[in-house]
């Protein structure tokens, strides 16, 4: 997703953002029709752009590797997830940082977390980009959310991976934190499982 765009595939790429017919593309940009055609399919084989009936879409995919060139779709994904553009900038840094110039397909932002790894996040902590990166951990991880009183973590290695944080205030999300509330959380996840536990021992007694 990092790798470097031909001068030819941003300006198709930047059509494509700015209309989703394939003559209002070819139209805007000073490519021939012939070579547009050929230059979107090839996007659309690696999942940048989907065409259908002379319509074009670019995908998140195409979206995320535009914006490492091309500020306006950068404000685009930036709102997309909440954050300032050059929130979003660092983050894509990292992640480029991480895999070079390898030509690895994402579907959604998400999907980076897996790429790059957990634990390369740990350097976003205390930086403006720490809540984004929970996020994305928290999509990537769906299936390992576990919620407690109203907050939500991620639990690894251990300890807390990320969390959202009711008791540390609205909006508090954390990578690895150092939370004063562990015990807290602990204290309750035992007390569930030792009543999950009892419940289920109850009922295989009465069968």
């Amino acid at each position: 997703m990092c790798r470097r765009l031909e001068d030819r595939e941003v300006e198709i790429l930047r059509a494509a953002l700015a209309s989703n017919r394939f003559y209002h593309v070819y139209k805007s940009t000073s490519i021939p029709l012939a070579t547009v055609w050929r230059i979107l399919r090839r996007l659309a084989e690696r999942g940048y752009l989907e065409y259908h009936n002379g319509r074009v879409r670019i995908t998140e995919s195409g979206l995320i590797l535009l914006a490492l060139h091309d500020d306006v779709a950068l404000r685009i994904l930036a709102r997309k997830y909440g954050v300032s553009a050059d929130v979003m900038r660092e983050y894509l840094e990292l992640v480029c940082r991480r895999l070079g110039e390898a030509d690895l397909p994402v579907r959604s932002l998400a999907d980076t977390v897996g790429l790059i790894g957990v634990g390369a996040l740990r350097e976003l902590r205390g930086t403006p980009v720490e809540g984004l990166a929970v996020d994305l951990l928290f999509q990537f991880c769906r299936d390992c959310v576990v919620e407690v009183d109203g907050s939500a973590l991620i639990l690894g290695g251990g300890g807390i991976v990320a969390a959202r944080c009711k008791l540390c205030g609205d909006g508090c999300k954390k990578l690895y934190p150092e939370c004063p509330h562990a015990k807290v959380f602990f204290r309750s996840l035992k007390t569930r499982f030792l009543r999950a536990t009892k419940s289920s021992h109850n009922a295989d007694k009465k069968t």
